[in-house]
């Protein structure tokens, strides 16, 4: 049992009643005051898809979902990160994106390159303009 801030998207918890569900939600709900978490049930005994009230916090099968407060879950299993470094989460109902680094102590590389220089330029040499020709008149108006 913790508080809100211990959850996070991905982790696999432990609801009182024994079952286990992951965490798909973190953060406020238009249903109730205080902090809520959202979860996927692995067996439909849920009471929601993700949405409640016509909002939709997350995504899932009709009925594997449930919110419940923090005080109600234990954490069992913390997330993986995916291959490319990110761990998609979701807190009050904004999805975000963080980026974790592969190589701890690693400098990210810096762009040296302004903005005078990053312009696109040609490299073969530049063509002469075609100078005006003046305009000529076939025809001179007769009066």
């Amino acid at each position: 049992m913790g508080e809100l801030s211990d959850f996070q998207v991905g982790q696999t918890v432990e609801l009182n009643d024994g079952q286990a569900a992951t965490v798909r939600f973190v953060g406020q709900t238009l249903f109730a005051a205080g902090g809520w978490i959202g979860v996927v049930l692995n067996h439909a005994t849920g009471k929601n898809d993700g949405s409640v009230q016509g909002h939709r916090y997350f995504n899932c099968l009709p009925g594997h979902g449930m919110f419940v407060r923090p005080t109600a879950i234990t954490i069992i299993d913390q997330p993986t990160p995916k291959a490319n470094g990110r761990i998609q989460t979701k807190v009050n109902g904004e999805g975000t994106t963080k980026r974790q680094s592969l190589a701890p102590g690693k400098l990210q590389r810096e762009s040296i390159m302004d903005a005078a220089s990053a312009k696109r330029q040609s490299i073969n040499a530049g063509s002469p303009t075609p100078s005006l020709k003046a305009p000529q008149f076939a025809n001179a108006l007769r009066v």
